[in-house]
């Protein structure tokens, strides 16, 4: 199939507005995915739709969406309140809203004298409750709703919310919305709309979704795959570079220094390291003068709040001038940022469909991008032939290594960073924990081995001067020349190294005379242990608490869900009680009429 086609020879008749949209955003040709997809799924096919990142999918099923909810009348004042026409869902938030700009630029030239189309947005906010989703809903009246799993089964287990007029679901990203981490939710959606709906599944590796497929409601599909024979666009450059863990910050910074990009995307392994990078690498820009200055550093991440993450997300992309994003796996999938040519990604993603989603950010929309992926030295390098296997054929190239000019080593540097406040020691302990964890759960456990990684030069990469106590992994520190744990000479002295927050560091202060007041050897064992206590523990026990807290939070909502339903439930029967009550009346009023009838009939 040609990789492009003119929008007039489209097997399919577009409404004439979809056709001046069209134009007007600048889409001369369609790609193939378009040309084979629309036709299906706007005549009421099931699709599942595989094809490259950058193919043009979100316009594939935008468009089918648009053409239904026009033919099938449901722009029309008969289209009863609180109910929908079409559900779009997505794993990401950024997504969401990135798929409902695309749905607003269409709007943006629909006719008005005809009858109104709206689409409304779903996502977890701090703004915004459930509760005023339905509100919204209720009084705009939208036929076509885009939003993530979670907010998307609360939105619908409102009573005031009516599914059955649901004509069309797509699912964006669907082998991610199949797997472990949405299953549950996608499934119960799926559950509460109706069977003789139209499906669209949609991702760039959706056969990673395997047999979950089977379980989405799809009728007699058709499917689609579009450049199956080669994963990624062809405009797409994908490129490796080996190192040692301790020099992936240097090489990155030269990277920005030395070679010509307008936006890129650095994928990071945790959150916790993109807060840990972003604060060394503004220090090393701002206080240093060793990165570009003239390069503008952003960060973004899951941890933070919606209205942080699309003011960032807005910022990078509108920003003219060239610009970093530090970001995690949040980014990967289905994100289009006009002028991303460069992706970097400083560990390999642990789950390798994640790969390709990550690299195509960049060469979408047969764009020219050049993807490069750092590998620690030794059995890592064993990536590449995996990523063979799978088709994916990935390129050596040589990183410039660059001369800072600091006072001292780099590592040293970072290290002396790190000790002006305690913090940010804590903060790097927690980043390089985090991922160690990370490592561990890689699918491609045979490559990615605990065994086999360089802990001291992870922990420098880090900027850590001691290795935190991880009962999980202190086995492999056999052969490494190391004594309690410290990495530099001589140690630092812990009791005296202070948090810049006094209120921290009065609390650390009181602590540490509390130890020394203990007497009983026991409780002072105890107290110490607990101070000493692995990381890999208390980062457990913090995650804990936070499950903890996250249950109590659904359990409230819902209860408040359900104080809802039968506050409105009594309402109802409230009502129905009043209208029986009149309806009894009047029996017994035309009762008597009757029988006082009957007695003048009998004269």
């Amino acid at each position: 199939m040609v990789e492009s086609l003119s929008w007039d020879s489209l097997d399919y008749p577009l409404q004439p507005w979809i056709q001046t949209a069209i134009e007007v955003m600048g889409f001369q040709a369609m790609t193939a995915v378009q040309a084979s997809t629309i036709p299906l799924f706007a005549r009421n096919k099931d699709v599942v739709v595989e094809s490259v990142t950058g193919s043009g999918k979100t316009i594939a099923f935008v468009i089918p969406l648009l053409e239904k909810i026009i033919s099938e009348g449901a722009n029309s004042a008969s289209f009863k309140k609180g109910h929908f026409h079409s559900l779009v869902i997505t794993p990401t938030r950024e997504l969401s809203n990135q798929i409902q700009s695309v749905i607003n630029s269409f709007l943006a030239h629909y006719p008005d004298d005809m009858p109104p189309v709206k689409s409304q947005l779903l996502i977890g906010t701090a703004q915004k409750t459930v509760r005023d989703n339905v509100a919204d809903f209720l009084r705009d009246r939208p036929q076509l709703l885009v939003g993530t799993p979670g907010r998307v089964l609360e939105f619908l287990q409102a009573p005031a919310v009516k599914t059955s007029s649901c004509s069309m679901v797509v699912l964006d990203e669907a082998d991610r919305l199949l797997d472990a981490d949405f299953f549950k939710d996608t499934e119960s959606i799926l559950r509460t709309l109706p069977k003789q709906r139209r499906t669209g599944l949609f991702s760039a590796t959706i056969s990673e979704a395997g047999q979950q497929i089977f379980k989405t409601g799809l009728r007699n599909p058709v499917k689609v795959s579009v450049n199956s024979e080669r994963r990624g666009p062809t405009s797409l450059g994908l490129y490796y570079t080996v190192v040692r863990p301790e020099q992936k910050l240097q090489n990155l910074i030269s990277i920005f220094n030395h070679y010509k990009f307008r936006k890129c995307l650095v994928y990071f392994p945790t959150c916790m390291s993109v807060t840990l990078f972003y604060s060394f690498l503004q220090y090393l820009q701002k206080e240093k003068k060793v990165v570009e200055q003239d390069l503008q550093i952003f960060s973004l991440y899951g941890k933070l709040q919606t209205a942080s993450r699309t003011k960032t997300l807005d910022t990078f992309t509108e920003t003219p001038s060239q610009a970093v994003l530090l970001t995690t796996d949040v980014a990967a999938r289905g994100i289009d940022i006009q002028d991303v040519d460069l992706v970097i990604q400083l560990d390999p993603p642990t789950d390798t469909s994640v790969f390709l989603h990550r690299a195509g950010r960049t060469g979408r929309a047969n764009r020219t991008g050049k993807a490069v992926t750092f590998l620690n030295e030794g059995r890592e390098e064993d990536f590449i032939p995996f990523l063979k296997v799978k088709d994916i054929h990935l390129k050596s190239i040589e990183i410039k290594s660059e001369d800072f000019s600091l006072e001292g080593d780099f590592y040293d540097v970072f290290k002396g960073w790190i000790l002006e406040d305690r913090a940010r020691f804590d903060l790097s302990v927690r980043s390089y924990v985090a991922f160690i964890r990370y490592y561990s759960n890689h699918s491609a456990s045979s490559i990615f081995r605990l065994q086999s990684l360089d802990y001291v030069g992870v922990a420098r990469m880090y900027g850590l001067f001691r290795l935190p106590r991880m009962p999980e992994i202190t086995r492999y520190f056999q052969d490494v020349d190391i004594k309690d744990g410290w990495i530099v000479q001589p140690p630092i002295d812990m009791d005296r190294y202070a948090y810049k927050d006094k209120k921290r560091e009065r609390a650390r202060l009181e602590e540490l005379k509390n130890i020394e007041k203990i007497n009983d050897k026991k409780k002072l064992k105890f107290e110490l242990k607990k101070k000493n206590m692995a990381w890999s523990n208390k980062s457990q026990s913090k995650e804990a608490k936070a499950e903890r807290k996250a249950n109590m939070t659904l359990k409230r909502k819902a209860i408040e869900e359900q104080i809802a339903r039968e506050e409105e439930r009594e309402n109802s029967e409230l009502s129905k009680d009043w209208k029986d009550e009149v309806l009894s009346r009047k029996r017994k009023q035309m009762k008597s009429t009757n029988e006082l009838q009957g007695s003048f009939d009998d004269l």
